[in-house]
């Protein structure tokens, strides 16, 4: 078998192809040096016209300037975060406002239902006033009922007691049988005058058991805490009490001409004002203290309740106080 041996091939030498990449190289090599050069141009002019890089204040202030920027970003960073927390709070705090807000709506809820209640109570207080103020009336005329009835019995017990005498008597006195008409007409005239005597003894009797029942006691004046007068003052009425219950009522007449004496806690008297009309006695600016009202009796009258009283003034108080003095006309006019 023949050996088959291949010759090298020629190498072929372009003189063009030499002279573009030599042209490359020393482009590149003169790229690299301007490079250079314009490298150390701006390092010179930063570093103040030379290339000495021995004085760095330059460069130690540009260090302190990103030191500055750096903790300038540190504090702003602290700041968000403190801003982040205080929107923590915040929220947390519109949470704690709305929950007050509703404990408030509650309480003003609990305030209304208070006043509600409070107000009921009061109306239910003014309905127990009156009713007391009735029961006080009813028990004044219970007693002056029982009064009545008293003296009532009394005086049929008297009435009856004298009867049973002069029945009596009568049935003594029987006339013996066949009598002379003189003697007959002695003895009528005789009967006639013992009765007369004896009317005259009973009438005497049933004045003296009379006299001699007990008396009842005057109740006392009405005192009225009333708003239409000063707390410092008081004002004093004489009222003719036509249903004898010892309370002033609107159907009731005012009496005048009375002499009302006012005396203070030390004894002295008190001077009255004359502009409160006719009918009423008022005293003005009394200190505080117990004060005793007294009346005289007026012309034509007679007191139904006792003739003084003492009154509590405290000028503190919300509302002023009138007294009362019942009066009922004298028997005969």
């Amino acid at each position: 078998m023949e050996l088959q041996t291949k010759q090298p091939p020629e190498l072929e030498f372009s003189m063009p192809e030499v002279e573009e990449s030599l042209t490359a190289y020393l482009s590149a090599i003169g790229g690299a040096i301007i490079g250079l050069l314009l490298t150390l141009l701006v390092l010179a002019i930063w570093n103040g016209g030379t290339l000495n890089f021995t004085n760095i204040s330059r460069v130690n202030a540009l260090d302190a300037g990103l030191t500055d920027v750096a903790a300038d970003l540190e504090t702003v960073n602290a700041n968000v975060d403190a801003l982040g927390e205080r929107l923590v709070l915040l929220e947390q705090e519109s949470g704690a406002v709305a929950a007050l807000q509703h404990s408030l709506s509650e309480l003003d809820t609990s305030l209304a239902d208070l006043d509600r209640t409070l107000s009921e109570q009061g109306i239910q207080l003014a309905q127990l006033d009156t009713a007391v103020e009735d029961l006080q009336v009813t028990r004044r005329n219970f007693d002056l009922f029982t009064a009545a009835l008293t003296n009532a019995l009394a005086q049929m017990e008297t009435a009856a007691a004298a009867s049973q005498s002069e029945n009596g008597g009568v049935s003594q006195r029987t006339p013996s049988a066949g009598p002379a008409p003189s003697a007959s007409r002695t003895d009528d005239r005789r009967a006639a005058e013992s009765a007369e005597s004896k009317s005259a003894t009973t009438d005497s009797g049933l004045k003296a058991d009379e006299s001699a029942q007990p008396v009842q006691p005057l109740p006392q004046p009405a005192v009225v805490v009333s708003e239409k007068v000063a707390p410092d003052a008081l004002l004093v009425y004489l009222f003719l009490d036509g249903n004898a219950d010892g309370l002033f009522d609107a159907d009731e007449n005012l009496i005048a001409g009375a002499t009302v004496t006012l005396t203070s806690p030390d004894g002295r008297a008190v001077a009255a004002e004359n502009s409160v009309g006719s009918a009423g006695t008022l005293f003005e600016k009394l200190n505080g203290g117990e004060f005793t009202v007294s009346v005289d009796e007026v012309q034509g009258y007679t007191l139904a309740s006792l003739n003084n009283t003492t009154v509590e003034v405290d000028p503190e108080a919300g509302a002023g106080q009138i007294v009362y003095f019942a009066v009922v006309t004298t028997a005969g006019d």
